[in-house]
């Protein structure tokens, strides 16, 4: 089944723990993924910590018991091997992924290394393979970690990312710690929606 690069989603990120989230962290990731395939859009999913299986276990209730369809009509996952394999080869892997999609979102981005909280640097790359293929990128600042490093340089460097300052002030909301969740998912929603009408980026 083929996806429509510019209505398929990558989902980038990594939460050992939801930070300020706390507890809605699941919840969030959750509706966010219920309420893209209710806008028909397609995921795929690196399978992240924390971040992975809410998204698939999302996805199946929302295409089995909404849909009634097939889940390969909608959702894509590409688990990392636990082997320890050659950066280039990771590389490849990320490259492979993100090229099929048109549009990333980054939420969280840390994880549990040598007993410390560490942030998930494979997300800064995934960002960048996104942009090289010409991704909207929609990091969510107000989740926090690597994602809020991302959304700070989109806001400083936003006329580098994007052709018009049309959707600056939905971006500036993104980041906003206090925002609601469900503000922040409208928000998401409505900024890819409207990489229908313009790509957006250089």
């Amino acid at each position: 089944m083929l996806f429509n690069k510019r209505r398929t989603v990558f989902i980038s990120g990594s939460a050992y723990e939801y930070g300020r989230f706390g507890s809605s962290g699941k919840p969030f990731i959750r509706h966010l993924t219920k309420k893209l395939l209710k806008n028909d859009f397609k995921i795929i999913s690196g399978f992240g910590l924390g971040v992975g299986s809410v998204v698939v276990e999302s996805a199946m209730e929302e295409v089995y018991l909404e849909k009634k369809e097939s889940i390969t009509h909608h959702l894509r996952v590409y688990p990392f091997s636990s082997s320890q394999h050659p950066e280039g080869i990771k590389t490849s892997y990320r490259n492979d992924m993100i090229a099929q999609a048109g549009i990333a979102i980054f939420v969280f981005g840390n994880k549990l290394q040598d007993i410390s909280l560490r942030e998930a640097d494979g997300m800064v790359e995934e960002f960048h393979i996104a942009w090289s293929n010409r991704a909207l990128l929609i990091p969510v600042g107000a989740s926090g970690y690597i994602s809020e490093k991302l959304w700070k340089d989109v806001i400083e460097r936003f006329d580098e990312y994007f052709d018009t300052r049309e959707k600056f002030e939905l971006y500036q909301e993104l980041g906003a710690p206090y925002t609601r969740h469900d503000r922040l998912i409208d928000l998401i929603i409505q900024i890819a929606q409207q990489n229908d009408q313009e790509k957006g980026i250089h």
